[in-house]
């Protein structure tokens, strides 16, 4: 079971991960975009954590300034640049094709892990990641009516890349730091990056007219990023970065479950099969 513990920590991740169209769809729905988003999200769980460190264990907020690097990684370039990346490919494509950029992250993953740490590529790496990236495919499916412009594959791929600069930035932190020193320091330097792109007037209309929204936006930062990137950041320390990312695509099993538990979201035949490939991708990165 010990051993197990890595991969349930990073499905368990990417479970919650699963999660967050729900609070999205229902936040937007209320007036506020996913720029504010972003920003409640690494505020709230910068600010949970440095207080939870300050009275637990001062010590974890200690780094060195030589590997502040590793947190401007996984803070702006990861965290930061894929919400950029990641939103406005949803707001000029379709949330299907964006999604289907976005899980080209394993593969760049399993290139750099080789490149950096020197990870095996074995052929059964390879057979996990295809049936992955097929089996999303067929989850997320097809807009034919999505005009495709050259720049939309520019910023999907780029959100690929960047969700998978955190396996990497964060692997290098991890060697040094907690998982929880890692997680603070990612959403300390996400929010002030976002700080720049927010328009706070408009968020205290929305709460004005709306209360409940920013109480939703406190759940919806700890159930999309503060709880689900601690477990993946610890998972991470246990784990091939290639293989926690391919994990990571559990994600979208997930979020297609909960679009037909939630949205009444029609569970096709394709999508069904994209789902067993993706599980079977997760069993054969864990078999004995």
């Amino acid at each position: 079971m010990k051993n197990k513990l890595p991969s349930l920590l990073i499905l368990s991740a990417a479970f919650l991960w699963g999660l967050t169209g729900i609070f999205v769809r229902t936040l937007n729905a209320w007036g506020l975009d996913n720029m504010q988003l972003l920003f409640f999200r690494s505020a709230i769980t910068c600010l949970t954590l440095f207080v939870y460190l300050l009275i637990t264990d001062k010590s974890k907020l200690k780094i060195d300034i030589k590997d502040i690097w590793c947190f401007l990684g996984t803070g702006i370039l990861s965290f930061t640049l894929f919400g950029f990346c990641y939103f406005y490919t949803i707001a000029n494509a379709s949330m299907s094709l964006a999604a289907m950029l976005l899980y080209t992250s394993p593969f760049f993953v399993m290139i750099m892990a080789a490149i950096f740490f020197r990870e095996k590529i074995t052929a059964a790496k390879i057979l996990a990641l295809l049936t992955a990236a097929i089996g999303c495919v067929m989850i997320c499916g097809t807009d034919k009516n999505t005009n495709v412009s050259p720049f939309i594959i520019f910023t999907g791929l780029s959100s690929g890349f960047c969700y998978a600069l955190y396996s990497i930035f964060g692997r290098v932190a991890l060697k040094k730091y907690s998982s929880v020193t890692v997680t603070v320091y990612t959403f300390f330097f996400a929010a002030i990056a976002s700080m720049f792109v927010v328009d706070f007037p408009a968020i205290k209309e929305v709460v004005t007219v709306n209360p409940k929204a920013i109480l939703l936006a406190v759940v919806f930062a700890y159930i999309s990023a503060f709880f689900p990137y601690i477990l993946y950041t610890q998972g991470l320390k246990n784990t091939e970065p290639g293989n926690a990312a391919v994990m990571a695509t559990f994600e979208a099993v997930v979020a297609s479950v909960a679009g037909i538990l939630v949205f009444g979201e029609t569970l096709t035949i394709i999508a069904a099969i994209g789902i067993v490939l993706v599980l079977f991708s997760v069993f054969l990165l864990n078999r004995k």
